[in-house]
């Protein structure tokens, strides 16, 4: 009987601290949002991704997109957002694909910015203001841009290839300052908020000696 209690202690030990990584809950309906620095700026007068955010009071900053134009935001403002699956939804769909190449390691500056309005064009189409800013040379690429995803959508539209990244709505009226919440789009869960594999390694190397020491002190006595 002490034999199985002692398990019992080491296995509910072990799923605590497993859960304390991950823990069991449902999909995450909402979240706040705390816009907190920019990373850059086109060559027009707006800036573009990566827009770095905090979430529920968290210190990880984590980067998104911005898919709405004519809406402003300023710097230190929070709001609650509705996390959005891309999957199923051909426009996401659209603008996961071309954030996913914003995002790829070793984007350059102009892809980056072209990305940037693509995705904006992509949700306010035939805006003016947006129109007459978009910078002197990217529209050809820009077009090239949401044609591309136009094709991707239509035969991928419940793909998995996005099934890291949400479209964040705004709840409207929660907002801290005076600017109109706006859509963005990216990843929910900041990547080092995810153990590494030695902790984990390290986690259950100190489980088998706790075990084994016990089980050799119950040999010897």
């Amino acid at each position: 009987m002490k034999k199985y209690n002692v398990r019992v202690i080491l296995f509910t030990a072990a799923l605590c601290v497993l859960l304390s990584f991950f823990p069991i809950k449902g999909y995450a309906e909402t979240m706040t949002l705390t816009l907190e620095s920019v990373g850059g700026q086109s060559s027009g007068p707006d800036y573009v991704y990566p827009y770095d955010f905090s979430f529920d009071g968290s210190t990880t900053l984590t980067p998104l997109m911005c898919i709405s134009y004519e809406n402003e935001i300023y710097f230190g403002e929070s709001w609650t957002a509705t996390l959005m699956p891309i999957s199923g939804n051909a426009l996401f769909v659209e603008a996961a694909y071309i954030f996913s190449l914003a995002a790829a390691p070793g984007a350059s500056a102009t892809t980056i910015a072209e990305a940037q309005w693509a995705n904006w064009e992509l949700f306010d189409p035939g805006d003016t203001n947006l129109l007459n800013n978009v910078p002197a040379g990217y529209q050809g690429d820009i077009n090239t841009m949401l044609d591309t995803a136009s094709n991707f959508a239509q035969n991928n539209v419940n793909t998995t290839l996005y099934s890291n990244l949400n479209i964040f709505a705004p709840t409207l009226g929660s907002q801290t300052e005076g600017g109109l919440p706006q859509y963005f789009i990216g990843d929910p869960q900041p990547s080092s908020d995810t153990p590494e594999p030695s902790s984990f390694i390290l986690f259950g190397s100190g489980l088998f000696g706790l075990a084994a020491l016990w089980l050799r002190r119950k040999c010897v006595v």
